[in-house]
C-alpha cells in the first residue's frame, strides 16, 4: 500500500485535527508518536493517546473511537525519515 509522507509535526497536525473533530473521541490528547522500523503493514510509526480527566463510563468507547482513526491514519500515511 502506498502512504503519504508526512514530517513529525504535519502528521501529528492532522492526527490531531481528526481526534478533536471526532465527538465519540472526548477529551482525547495525542500523547506520543513513535518511529520505527515499517511493521509487517508497511506502516513506521505509532501514536498512544491520553485521556486527562478522570476515568468514567465513556472510556472505553473514546478509546475505540481514537484507536480507529491512528488504525485510518496508518494506513494512509508514513512518517519522513
Amino acid at each position: 500500500m502506498r502512504r503519504d509522507a508526512k514530517t513529525r509535526s504535519e502528521l501529528m497536525a492532522i492526527l490531531n485535527q481528526f481526534l478533536n473533530n471526532n465527538p465519540e473521541c472526548g477529551e482525547c490528547e495525542l500523547h506520543a508518536m513513535r518511529v520505527h522500523q515499517p511493521d509487517h503493514t508497511g506502516c513506521n510509526w505509532s501514536a498512544e493517546v491520553d485521556f486527562p480527566r478522570e476515568p468514567d463510563d465513556q472510556l472505553p468507547t473514546q478509546l475505540a473511537a481514537a484507536r480507529s482513526i491512528i488504525v485510518v491514519m496508518r494506513e494512509q500515511y508514513n512518517l519522513l525519515q
